[in-house]
């Protein structure tokens, strides 16, 4: 994907140490970070990165033609992002895909010459560094908000983009290195089922690394042993199914493909595994890593 400039999240993958009362476990070694790739060039990596600023303030939208082009190229696009049977008025339809939605928004405004990114909580777009707008293109209830109504600020000069992070580790997978620029929980996940397996697969290869007569009660999750090697064993058994796979220190993080990585939470509290739906937390768009 071309949109790794503006590589900020939607929330936060992970949000928890695996025990309220003890230190949080640190991540297993690692490869070392993962090279940055070169990213084809687009209109953002043209005008070069900026330093924040914060002489921002409402005044008039300058893009506004440009963003609901860009929203309704996409909805003809890729109509599965979207559930059209639900819609707030205006051809503002629910958002079944944040990830999807702010990724594909950033891609047609590049398309039209604009430079787009994300900064969590609002769009940004801008054709020079000079200025750069502000727009709230989704509601709380995850319906697109289109119109004047999603402009929100204008920043002299342009806010973004700024330099980005150094790539994670990336446990070497073949993959380039990826930064996200959205992350969510999605209506779907789709590795879920792999990462159940990659725990029958732990358990029963590793059976020290737990003790199965310590249950948490009303599930089937077991009591955990070692910690760190549990981790490192769930990571390899993800890559022996043929992904890429990483322990970012509170979450098991894993992608096929760098279009998105999807994060779980598979250590409960009180030092016990986690699976079943819950342990899925969110989808990171583009990977994570």
């Amino acid at each position: 994907m071309v949109v790794i400039l503006a590589a900020t999240t939607l929330s936060v993958c992970g949000k928890k140490s695996p025990s309220d009362s003890t230190p949080a476990t640190p991540p297993p070694t690692t490869a070392p970070p993962a090279t940055q790739p070169t990213p084809p060039p687009t209109t953002c990596s043209r005008l070069g990165y900026v330093s924040p600023s914060n002489s921002c303030a409402s005044d008039s939208p300058s893009f506004q033609p440009q963003i609901e082009k860009a929203m309704d190229q996409l909805v003809s696009q890729h109509p599965e992002i979207f559930n059209l049977g639900e819609a707030s008025g205006g051809g503002q339809y629910r958002v079944r895909s944040p990830g999807r939605y702010y990724v594909g928004l950033i891609q047609n405004l590049e398309a039209q010459g604009l430079c787009a990114g994300f900064d969590g909580e609002e769009l940004q777009v801008k054709n020079s560094n000079s200025f750069s707008d502000q727009y709230h293109v989704m509601t709380s209830a995850f319906y697109m908000r289109r119109g004047t109504g999603s402009y929100r600020t204008t920043c002299t000069p342009a806010v973004f983009p700024t330099p980005p992070p150094p790539f994670p580790g990336n446990n070497g997978c073949p993959l380039p290195g990826s930064l996200e620029i959205t992350c969510d929980h999605e209506d779907e996940s789709f590795y879920r089922g792999d990462v159940e397996r990659a725990i029958v697969k732990v358990a029963k290869e590793h059976p020290e690394l737990f003790n199965f007569n310590n249950v948490q009660p009303g599930t089937d999750w077991f009591a955990i042993i070692d910690n760190d090697n549990y981790f490192n064993e769930m990571v390899k058994a993800m890559i022996s199914f043929g992904y890429c796979s990483r322990f970012d220190g509170e979450e098991l993080v894993v992608k096929k493909v760098n279009d998105f990585s999807e994060h779980y939470d598979i250590f409960a509290g009180e030092g016990y595994i986690r699976r079943g739906p819950g342990a899925y937390r969110s989808s990171c768009f583009p990977a994570a890593f």
